[in-house]
Formats: structure tokens, C-alpha cells, sequence
């Protein structure tokens, strides 16, 4: 105990000769020694530097350490390890850190230790270098505990960082971290040509990348249509409404997604924003040089790709040549053992001028539509403000159109509107007619009797549903060929399960669909 109270002296006059605490405000000038420094002990490996203390409370920490590594013995493999960044005069190598950190892992790849580290170890490109022996014991401590954990699935690398991303990656603060571990994910998947489904979202490019791919995909399907300016649903190769709705979200810095008008009127909003894209796409395509996407995101550029960037990397094999194409049109080359990455568009930010464009859209619609808060317009061009307005307004007046031509028929009435009928012809006709209908009611009847009627209908029914069936002129029973449709529809839907009479105007028809039906009804 006398050795470790005399190291504690020994630092606590270096603090004070190095002005680790002048006035109780850190300076970082000199550097506190370690423990076998001070105590004048040398270790194998080099002399590493280490942090200054800026609070009480850390050089009481970093004392602590201190103690205990002048202590506790350093384990061999340790050891070793830190001679491999000295030559024989004990300097530190000059072969570069990325070449040593390899080695080092590649010597210690199969170190086990069980002395946990509480303290806390924060850097930028961490090394073996960078870490005390106490932390360097803690450091494989957590990797022997981790490693007999449950085995992650093959491919192990790949599983193993989405397993850090998916445990310490979601720990508050801990954001930075999640972005490289996605980073390095995406990087060691296309680096060694593995299943990228552990990827999830970010397998096939970033969500910009993928969003940006299906704008790109719907202007060339628009392009290639016989009207670049009118959105067809069915055209091949356009997206689905709702993808495309998505995308464009996506792709644009207006939230789009979380608008009311999103939640409430997505069906009128998805066909605005198909029509609205259609006609820019056409407007660039005639009057500019550069496709609408191209405008908002850019040409395509290649660029140098450092892999695995903002970490400590070294492969001592050359990467052989290859190309990776994702599907979001990303293509990553390796030649030479230098890599390359290809992108469809240059920017890498969503779209500012794409948010006016779909902010100017939910203006206009809230305008029409009524019922939810106005927006306050924004500046875009004239011509663009004169497309918003005209596609919004069309594609509402279609819809208006498509509503009021919808013939909502309730069988449940047609029994009351036949008796209405009755009583109102019955009420304009002459005595003389009446005697006149009677007898024909009495022929009629016994016809009939004479010919049992067909499908249900009566004998005047089938004979007018027959000279439909030929095309032949007709009179409809009664005088009301909308009446006849009823009945004669009413009383064959349970046989054929739809409307058979439907009319063109004014002229009634058989729907071509069932004529082979209604011929058997009939027979």
C-alpha cells in the first residue's frame, strides 16, 4: 500500500508543477504522467499520452486508474501488443496507424479478459493506442461477455454491427453512433458482396436515394407516353398514386406527409400531385434543356468513395475489381483497389423548389375544398402557380362530374314508384280509355294464361327484352322504357347477379356481358 500511496504523491506534485488545476480552470498545456512514470517503472509498449483532467472529480478518476495500473500487473498479451508499435530503440513505428491497428486486432482477435472498466472512454478514430491498459482490459472484457452472448446469424460481421446499431446505437446520445454503424453496415455488405437485407431500410441507398429513384422512374415512363403531360394510371411504369405521393414527401423539404390535407383528402391530393408532376415534366421537356428531376436534384456525378469512412480501416489484400449497382440507381466501383461511387443526381439534400411546388398544391386544395386552416402562399413562378391552379381545379371538377353521373337505384322503391305510376295514369285517362285499358288487361291476362312467363317477367316484358336482344325496335310496356329496365333488370338480377338493360343517353341496351345469360333466362 506504501508504493501506491507514494505513486498518488508523486502525481499529485506532477499536477501541481504541470498546472493541471490553476484556480480551479483547466489548461490544457502539459500532460499528467502515468503511474509507471511517475514511479519511474517503463512499460514494454510505448509511452502513450493521456488526457488532462479538467474537473475534480475526473483527476480524482483518473488517479484512481492510475493506481490501479502501477498495481495490477499488465497481462502478457497486453503486453505484447503494445510492442508491436515499437521497433528495438523503443520508439514508436513509423508504419501507418491504420497498418498497426490491424495487426494489433489481428494479434488480440482471440483475448479474453475478465477486469471490467467503469470509467469512461470517449475519441474520435479509437485505436489500442489510444486506451490505458485499464481501459484496454475493460475494452476486451466487454468484447469476452459480448462474444457469449447468443451468435448472431451469418454473416457474422454484418449481424454483429446490426446487432451494436440495434442495442447501443438506440441509447439516448447515442446518435452519432447509429449513423456509422448504418454507414460501416452498408459499406462491409457492398465491400464483400454480402446479403444486404440486414441492412432493412438503407439496403438499396439512403431514403433520399430511393425516393429521388422513383421520381427519376415516373418522368422517363411519362416521357415515353404518347401525352408526357397527362398522368394515365395505367401507363407502364408509373407508380402507384400512394408510392408516388410518398416519394415526393420524401424527396421535398415541405412535410407534406404530415399536412391534414394528407390525412384527410389523400385520394383528391395523390391525383393533383400526379397531374401537377405530368405537366412540369412536360413544361421542362419542351422549354428547358434539363428533365424535371434533373432541375430539382441535379446531374448524375461520380466521386471518389472512402469506405468505412470516419473509422480506423486496413486491408492488407487488395480489393479485386467490381461494381455494385443498388436500385436506387447508386452504383459503387472498385478499380485498382480504389473505389468509386456513381450517383443519379448530385445533391444529396431534399428538395426546397419540390416543397414550394407541394405546398403551393395544399394551398390550392384547402382553398377548394374548404373546411381545413389556409396557408400562407409562398413564392413560385408564375407558370407554376398557373399549373397548381389549373390541374387542382380540373381534377375536382372530374371528380364532381364522376359523382353526380353515378345512378344509385333502390329496389327497395321501385314497388312504390310503380304504384304512383298506376294511380297517376289511372287518374288522367278518360272513361272511354278506361273501358279500352280493361279490355286489353283482359287480353293481356289471357295471354298470360296462354304463355306462362319467363324468368319471372311477364309476357310483354320478355317480348320487349327479346327484340332487345335482336336489335329490333320496340315499344317498351307502358310507353316508360326506364320503367321496363327496372322491372325486367329487378326481376332477372337474382339469375344473372347484375344490371342487364343499362342505356346509352336515352336508348336503352342490353350489356353485352350477360346477352348470353339473358337468352337462357329466356328460354
Amino acid at each position: 500500500m506504501m508504493e501506491a500511496e507514494q505513486i498518488v504523491r508523486l502525481i499529485l506534485d506532477a499536477a501541481r508543477e504541470s498546472r493541471v488545476l490553476t484556480g480551479g480552470v483547466y489548461k490544457d498545456e502539459p500532460i499528467i504522467r502515468t503511474g509507471r512514470q511517475a514511479y519511474g517503472q517503463h512499460s514494454t509498449g510505448p509511452r502513450r499520452k493521456r488526457r488532462g483532467a479538467s474537473t475534480l472529480w475526473e483527476l480524482a478518476g483518473s488517479l484512481a486508474e492510475l493506481v490501479s495500473e502501477a498495481t495490477t500487473p499488465t497481462p502478457h498479451a497486453i503486453s505484447t501488443m503494445h510492442a508491436l508499435a515499437c521497433n528495438c530503440s523503443g520508439r514508436v513505428s513509423a508504419y501507418a496507424a491504420p497498418q498497426l491497428f490491424y495487426d494489433q486486432a489481428r494479434l488480440m482477435e482471440g483475448y479474453e479478459d475478465d477486469c471490467p472498466y467503469t470509467g469512461a472512454f470517449q475519441r474520435y478514430y479509437p485505436t489500442y493506442e489510444d486506451m490505458t491498459d485499464a481501459q484496454l482490459r475493460g475494452y476486451f472484457t466487454w468484447r469476452t461477455r459480448y462474444r457469449a452472448g447468443e451468435a448472431p446469424e451469418a454473416p457474422d460481421a454484418l449481424a454483429a454491427l446490426a446487432r451494436l446499431r440495434d442495442t447501443y446505437g438506440q441509447l439516448p446520445g447515442n446518435g452519432a453512433l447509429q449513423s456509422y454503424l448504418t454507414t460501416w453496415m452498408s459499406d462491409l455488405a457492398i465491400y464483400h458482396g454480402l446479403d444486404r437485407s440486414l441492412l432493412g431500410a438503407n439496403a438499396e441507398g439512403s431514403a433520399l436515394e430511393r425516393a429521388v429513384a422513383v421520381l427519376d422512374g415516373a418522368e422517363r415512363a411519362l416521357l415515353a407516353s404518347a401525352a408526357p403531360g397527362q398522368w394515365d394510371a395505367s401507363a407502364s411504369g408509373l407508380p402507384l398514386g400512394e408510392d408516388f405521393v410518398s416519394a415526393l414527401a420524401a424527396a421535398s423539404r415541405y412535410r407534406l406527409e404530415r399536412s391534414r390535407i394528407f390525412s384527410d383528402r389523400f385520394d383528391e391530393l395523390a391525383e393533383c400531385c400526379c397531374a401537377v408532376f405530368a405537366r412540369m415534366v412536360d413544361h421542362c421537356h419542351r422549354r428547358r434543356k434539363r428533365g424535371f428531376v434533373d432541375g430539382l436534384f441535379g446531374d448524375a456525378v461520380g466521386e471518389p468513395y472512402a469506405m468505412f469512412r470516419s473509422a480506423v480501416f486496413h486491408d492488407p489484400v487488395r480489393h479485386p475489381d467490381c461494381t455494385v449497382d443498388l436500385m436506387s440507381g447508386v452504383r459503387f466501383r472498385c478499380r485498382a483497389g480504389s473505389w468509386s461511387r456513381y450517383r443519379p443526381h448530385r445533391s444529396s439534400e431534399a428538395s426546397a423548389e419540390l416543397g414550394d411546388i407541394l405546398h403551393e398544391i395544399d394551398r390550392v386544395l384547402r382553398l377548394r375544398l374548404g373546411g381545413l386552416p389556409e396557408l400562407k402562399e409562398r413564392e413560385v413562378p408564375k407558370y407554376v402557380r398557373a399549373i397548381v391552379a389549373e390541374e387542382v381545379a380540373r381534377c375536382l371538377d372530374r371528380r364532381a362530374a364522376e359523382e353526380a353521373a353515378r345512378v344509385h337505384i333502390d329496389r327497395s322503391a321501385l314497388g312504390v314508384i310503380r304504384a304512383a305510376h298506376e294511380r297517376t295514369r289511372e287518374a288522367l285517362l278518360v272513361d272511354e280509355e278506361r273501358e279500352d285499358t280493361v279490355e286489353d288487361l283482359s287480353v293481356e291476362a289471357s295471354a298470360s294464361a296462354a304463355s306462362p312467363a319467363s324468368a319471372g317477367l311477364s309476357a310483354e316484358d320478355a317480348a320487349y327484352l327479346r327484340a332487345l336482344l335482336d336489335g329490333v325496335p320496340a315499344e317498351a310496356p307502358g310507353g316508360m322504357p326506364s320503367l321496363a329496365a327496372d322491372r325486367i333488370n329487378e326481376a332477372l338480377f337474382d339469375i344473372v347477379g347484375d344490371t342487364v338493360i343499362e342505356f346509352e343517353g336515352d336508348v336503352p341496351r342490353i350489356v353485352e356481358d350477360y346477352a348470353d345469360d339473358v337468352r337462357e333466362a329466356l328460354s
